[in-house]
């Protein structure tokens, strides 16, 4: 009988283990679709990660209104692709200890973005790229620690805000919200609208330490703040 009782135990704890896997699995999961940055959709030897014409037409990812050339706009792929994001676990360590967190599919708050302009075809890590090479001026270098050469250059929101400043691309205290914008909390927060409503209320998707994973935030209520307008100047 008490061997009975055991082997019960057993498979009560089983069952358990296997429900709150099934749970985690269904309410969270990581991102691991890198091929968005490492492959190289236009097959021209330049990765999408830094091609500045992701689908190979001859216009600018930027200027190109269907950059990664799939048949929908940039807008609706960024759409896709940040709502994709919802339940993603943040990453703690913040890509710190050998970016344990980010190889086990976690992501910070600037990765909402850049993964959902990388979605789009449009590369967040090449604009600043390119545009580091020709004014280094632009960002705050700390002595060789915040440049294109090391690890996490294109994972910091003040980098992405330096860009936008610098290239007439900030909107400062923007009275209104587009879908594509970058919304700047502070210079170490941003999160990405996806969606605008007539009523002056938005959607936005956002990774953030105090939510655990990222989640997709609806009919908020817009407070001015500085954006980063790079689909609608």
């Amino acid at each position: 009988m008490k061997k009975l009782k055991t082997l019960s135990l057993v498979a009560a704890s089983f069952i358990v283990l296997v429900v709150l896997i099934g749970f985690y699995l269904d309410r969270f999961h990581g991102f691991h679709d890198q091929h968005v940055f490492s492959g190289d959709l236009d097959r021209d030897q330049v990765t999408n990660q830094f091609d500045a014409d992701t689908d190979g037409d001859g216009a600018a990812n930027l200027k190109d209104g269907d950059a990664n050339g799939n048949g929908k706009s940039n807008q609706q792929d960024l759409i896709d692709g940040a709502k994709q994001l919802v339940g993603v676990l943040y990453d703690p360590l913040k890509g710190g200890h050998g970016n344990i967190g980010g190889n086990m599919g976690f992501i910070v708050c600037v990765d909402v973005p850049r993964i959902a302009y990388a979605d789009a075809g449009i590369s967040l890590d090449q604009l600043l790229k390119n545009d580091f090479a020709h004014h280094p001026d632009h960002y705050q270098t700390q002595k060789g620690t915040n440049t294109p050469a090391t690890p996490y250059f294109y994972r910091r929101v003040r980098n992405v805000y330096d860009y936008a400043r610098n290239n007439g691309q900030l909107v400062a205290n923007a009275t209104y919200p587009k879908v594509g914008d970058i919304v700047f909390y502070s210079r170490y927060h941003a999160t990405l609208v996806v969606g605008t409503y007539s009523d002056g209320t938005y959607d936005e998707v956002e990774a953030s330490p105090k939510q655990v994973y990222v989640r997709d935030h609806v009919h908020k209520k817009w407070k001015k703040r500085d954006v980063a307008r790079l689909l609608n100047k």
